[in-house]
C-alpha cells in the first residue's frame, strides 16, 4: 500500500508541501460542512467546523511525524485518539434543549465526523481519499437527505404550526404536551414569545400529525387544558 497516493496523484506525505496540502484540504472540507450548517442557522457553523477539521489534521500530522522520528518511543495513535475524546465535549455544547425539543444532535454528529475526517487527512494521502469520500457522503446526508426526509414526512402525515397562549405557570406546558401526545401529534420545535398580556406566554409549535386527525377536536381538547388561554393553527 502506497500511502503517498491521492486519487492517482503522488503527494509525499512527509514533505512540507504534502503536509500543507493536508491542512488546506482540511480547511476546504471543514468549510464545506460548516457552511451547510451555517446556512441552516446552527450555532456551530463555518468557523467551528474549519477549526475542528484543521486542528484534528494538525494533531495527526504531528503525531505521525513523531512516530516516524522516534520509532518505538512515540505512539501516533495515542495522540490522535485524544481528538475523538476531546471533540465529544465540543459536540455536547452544540446540543441544546428547548422545551420539549432537543436541537443540535445532527450538528454535534457533524462536528464529530469532521474531526474524524481531519484525522484521516492528517494520516496521509491514502487515508485522505477516504476522508474526501466521507466528506461527500456527509454533505449528501446533511443536505439531500434532509430534503427527502421533509418530503416523506409531509406525505406520511400533516405538518402545521400551532399558536398557543398559555398562563405563565410551570405546570401548564407539560399538560399541553400530554394532550398533544394523546392525539399522536409530534412536536418538532417550540419557539417561546412574550404574550400580548401579562403572565401569558405565546408558544409557536411546529408539529406533525396523523392524516386522520380531527383538527377541531384537537383544538377543543387543548382549550380544555387548565391554563390554556387561546389556541389556533397558523
Amino acid at each position: 500500500m502506497n500511502n503517498d497516493v491521492l486519487f492517482g496523484f503522488h503527494i509525499p506525505s512527509q514533505s512540507v508541501w504534502g503536509m500543507a496540502a493536508a491542512l488546506l484540504l482540511s480547511v476546504a472540507v471543514g468549510g464545506a460542512i460548516g457552511l451547510e450548517r451555517e446556512i441552516h442557522g446552527h450555532p456551530a457553523g463555518l468557523r467551528t467546523h474549519i477549526l475542528v477539521c484543521l486542528g484534528a489534521t494538525l494533531i495527526t500530522l504531528v503525531s505521525v511525524r513523531m512516530g516516524l522520528s522516534s520509532p518505538g518511543k512515540a505512539d501516533p495513535g495515542r495522540i490522535a485518539a485524544q481528538v475523538v475524546v476531546g471533540i465529544g465535549f465540543l459536540g455536547a455544547g452544540a446540543i441544546v434543549r428547548e422545551g420539549a425539543t432537543i436541537r443540535g444532535l445532527t450538528t454535534a454528529a457533524s462536528i464529530w465526523t469532521t474531526a474524524a475526517i481531519g484525522i484521516a487527512l492528517g494520516a496521509g494521502p491514502f487515508y485522505g481519499q477516504l476522508a474526501l469520500i466521507t466528506a461527500v457522503i456527509v454533505l449528501f446526508t446533511l443536505s439531500v437527505l434532509n430534503l427527502l426526509e421533509e418530503r416523506m414526512l409531509a406525505k406520511l402525515s400533516g405538518a402545521a404550526a400551532l399558536d398557543i397562549h398559555i398562563a405563565d405557570a410551570p405546570e401548564v406546558f407539560p399538560q399541553v404536551l400530554a394532550c398533544l401526545a394523546r392525539h399522536q401529534v409530534a412536536v418538532r420545535s417550540v419557539d417561546y414569545e412574550t404574550g400580548p398580556r401579562a403572565h401569558v406566554r405565546q408558544l409557536v409549535m411546529q408539529v406533525t400529525y396523523p392524516s386522520g386527525l380531527d383538527r377541531n377536536t384537537l383544538l377543543a381538547d387543548l382549550m380544555g387544558v387548565h391554563g390554556v388561554v387561546a389556541v389556533s393553527f397558523l
